[in-house]
């Protein structure tokens, strides 16, 4: 972790963080394949981003193909999001792709990211991103993520990949990382411990680079969200999943809807202000708000501006500490 200022502002919370990566194309006038590729035009329009908007950090490298294909799959990014054509039988040299996959052009470039924002924006919370176990598995291999569970061996061999970036982006100097998934299916018998088991070694690691790991989940298992936040430690929860936990974490770090950046001032203020998600964002316990997924490319930019001054102006006047 960076300087003190940093670490002040992460034991205070409350940060605000959206998923701000890909839209960046979109403000060079970049195809995403190209931009996703030059790590000059990603780390500077970062940096723009962070300096306009104002918000509390930023998003180093938010790309959750990034690990598929850099292990191999091909990756089309004609379409929003990319889309991975998986293997047709699991490779015999797995371990050597792992091995190897800092060396990759395109890890290599999220790497460099990560480390040029360090310098560049030194007193901004960098958050990573790395695609979890379960995910990773599931675009390898073309399996549903519940049949990813009864095939432990392939799920210990993408948990290595995934901590095996994990690492790398910890040797970057983030300070918080974000461990995402698509889903975590929480009904069969004993799915807790098994995912509870292949996060293990990425939390652990987490921990040696004094880092803050959380867990997020697109298809958020809210029936479930008191039992996936005993599974793992750090999860990030929907802000519509808050009413179902009986007991609140010690920190709590909650995700909003990135379709709220889009829509008017007063349907903000009416969602930030009522309800499970006012009670929530006026606790001293929240640490990290972001968006539940990347800000698409498709958004409309003049209101995904507004909409982004908009939460931002709301948590700095409920707080009184911007």
């Amino acid at each position: 972790m960076g300087s003190r200022a940093k670490k002040e502002r992460l034991k205070k919370g409350r940060l605000f963080v959206p998923l701000i990566f890909s839209f960046g194309a979109v403000l060079e006038d970049l195809t995403i394949d190209r931009f996703l590729k030059d790590p000059t035009k990603i780390s500077n329009t970062l940096r723009t981003i962070q300096s306009y908007f104002k918000v509390d950090g930023v998003v180093p490298y938010a790309d959750t193909t990034l690990l598929a294909e850099s292990l191999g799959c091909d990756v089309s990014t004609e379409t929003y999001p990319p889309t991975i054509k998986p293997w047709e039988e699991w490779p015999g040299d797995m371990e050597d792709r792992t091995a190897c996959l800092t060396e990759t052009s395109r890890v290599s470039t999220a790497l460099e990211v990560g480390r040029r924002l360090n310098s560049l924006l030194p007193e901004s919370i960098l958050v990573g991103l790395v695609t979890g176990p379960l995910t990773l598995c599931s675009q390898l291999t073309g399996m549903p993520v519940p049949e990813v569970l009864e095939r432990p061996e392939l799920l210990s061999a993408a948990g290595k990949a995934s901590l095996t970036l994990a690492k790398a982006i910890g040797d970057t100097g983030v300070d918080i990382l974000i461990v995402h998934e698509t889903e975590v299916p929480l009904q069969k018998k004993d799915a807790g411990k098994v995912i509870a088991r292949s996060y293990a070694p990425i939390w652990n690691t987490a921990k040696f680079y004094d880092i803050l790991p959380l867990l997020m989940v697109e298809q958020f298992p809210t029936d479930d969200a008191a039992v996936l936040g005993r599974a793992v430690e750090g999860v990030l929860y929907p802000a519509g999943a808050l009413a179902a936990l009986a007991k609140k974490p010690k920190k709590l770090s909650l995700t909003l809807p990135v379709e709220l950046l889009e829509s008017g001032p007063e349907e903000i203020e009416a969602f930030l202000t009522q309800g499970e998600t006012a009670a929530a964002l006026q606790s001293a316990k929240v640490l990290l708000v972001t968006t539940d997924r990347e800000v698409p490319e498709t958004v409309n930019k003049e209101r995904m501006i507004r909409g982004v001054q908009t939460i931002r102006d709301i948590l700095a006047r409920d707080t009184g500490n911007r």
